[in-house]
C-alpha cells in the first residue's frame, strides 16, 4: 500500500526522470543492442523469442532481488522509485496539454505535439481528427502507460511491474507487422496483446464507473462498448476506446482502419478534457481500490 501510493506521488510531483536514469530507456537500449545479436539465428521466431525471453529474465531477477532484502530504503525509496517508472500518469497530462492548447490558435503546432504520441501521419488532419486521436490515445494509455504495470505489480510485486514494461517496450520496438519485424516480432507481438488483455476490459469497467462519477454518458459508455470493442484489429484496443467514445458520446475514426461510433458529435477540444478528465479519475479509483483492498487484508489478518 506504502509502495504504490509513495510510487503515484512520485509521479505526479516530479514526472519521468531524465533519460539516462530511466527503465525504460535502459530496457529499449538493450533490447535495440541484443536483437542485433540474436538476428544472427536463421530462424526469425527463434530469434525473436529468445530476444524476448532474454530481455524479460535480464530485468526481472534484479528487480526481484530487492524485493527480498529487508531494508527499509530500498523498501521504501528505491522500489516506489523503480515502480513508478514503469507506469505513466503525469507523462500522458504533460502530452495531451500542449495538444489542446495550441488546438485552436495554432493547428500545425498541436498536430506536431500530436505526432509525438500516435503513430499515424498527422501532418494534415482536421481539428476532428486531431481530437480523435489524442482521446484514443488516452483511451489506449490508461491500459499500457497505467493499468496493466500496476495489475501486475498488484498481483506479482514489482518483478510483475517490471516484466510487463519489458514486455510492452519489446512489443513497441519489434512488434510490428512488416516486412522485417513479422516473424521476428511475433513473440514480442503475441506477450503484449495477452499481458494486456484482461486490463483492457478492467479499463471499460472503470471508465464506465468514472463516467458515472463524473455525470458522463455511462448508459452510452456500455452500449458503444458491447457494439464496438472488436472492431480494432487489435484485440485490446477497441475496449478502451469504445467505452470512452461511448462515455463523450462522440465518434472516433482512425481513416481506413477503424470508426467507433459513441454518438453523432465529432470530437473537440473540449471532448479532450473530457476525456482526460475521466483518465484522472479512473486512475485515481484504480489507487483507491488497491488502497482499500490492502486495508482490508490487514485488518482480517489483525483478527
Amino acid at each position: 500500500m506504502i509502495q504504490i501510493l509513495l510510487a503515484f506521488l512520485i509521479d505526479i510531483t516530479f514526472g519521468e526522470p531524465p533519460n539516462k536514469f530511466h527503465l525504460t530507456v535502459w530496457i529499449g537500449k538493450f533490447i535495440e543492442k541484443a536483437e542485433r545479436f540474436f538476428r544472427k539465428i536463421n530462424n526469425e521466431k527463434l530469434a525473436g523469442t529468445l530476444l524476448a525471453i532474454s530481455s524479460i529474465v535480464l530485468f526481472v531477477l534484479p528487480a526481484y532481488f530487492l524485493t527480498t532484502i529487508d531494508i527499509f530504503f530500498i523498501q521504501i525509496i528505491i522500489i516506489p522509485i523503480i515502480l513508478k517508472m514503469t507506469f505513466a500518469f503525469r507523462s500522458m497530462v504533460d502530452h495531451i496539454n500542449p495538444i489542446m492548447e495550441n488546438f485552436h490558435s495554432n493547428i500545425e503546432k498541436s498536430r506536431r505535439f500530436l505526432s509525438m504520441v500516435v503513430r499515424r501521419d498527422t501532418s494534415s488532419l482536421p481539428p476532428p481528427l486531431i481530437a480523435s486521436a489524442a482521446i484514443e490515445t488516452i483511451a489506449e494509455g490508461f491500459v499500457d502507460g497505467f493499468l496493466s504495470p500496476i495489475f501486475y505489480y498488484a498481483i506479482f510485486g514489482l518483478p510483475g511491474a517490471v516484466a510487463y514494461r519489458v514486455i510492452n517496450t519489446l512489443d513497441s520496438m519489434v512488434g510490428y507487422k512488416n516486412e522485417r519485424y513479422f516473424h521476428f516480432g511475433w513473440f514480442s507481438a503475441k506477450l503484449d496483446t495477452l499481458a494486456n488483455y484482461i486490463p483492457a476490459r478492467l479499463t471499460s469497467l472503470i471508465f464506465i464507473i468514472s463516467s458515472f462519477i463524473l455525470n458522463k454518458n455511462w448508459k452510452g459508455a456500455i452500449a458503444t462498448t458491447k457494439r464496438y470493442h472488436s472492431i480494432t484489429e487489435s484485440k485490446n484496443a477497441g475496449w478502451p476506446m469504445s467505452t470512452m467514445a461511448g462515455s463523450l458520446g462522440i465518434w472516433l475514426n482512425k481513416c481506413g482502419y477503424y470508426f467507433i461510433e459513441g454518438g453523432e458529435n465529432p470530437p473537440s477540444l473540449e471532448k479532450i478534457k473530457e476525456a482526460l478528465n475521466i483518465f484522472i479519475a479512473s486512475a485515481i479509483i484504480v489507487i483507491i481500490t488497491l488502497i482499500l483492498i490492502e486495508v482490508i487484508k490487514w485488518s482480517i489478518l489483525r483478527i
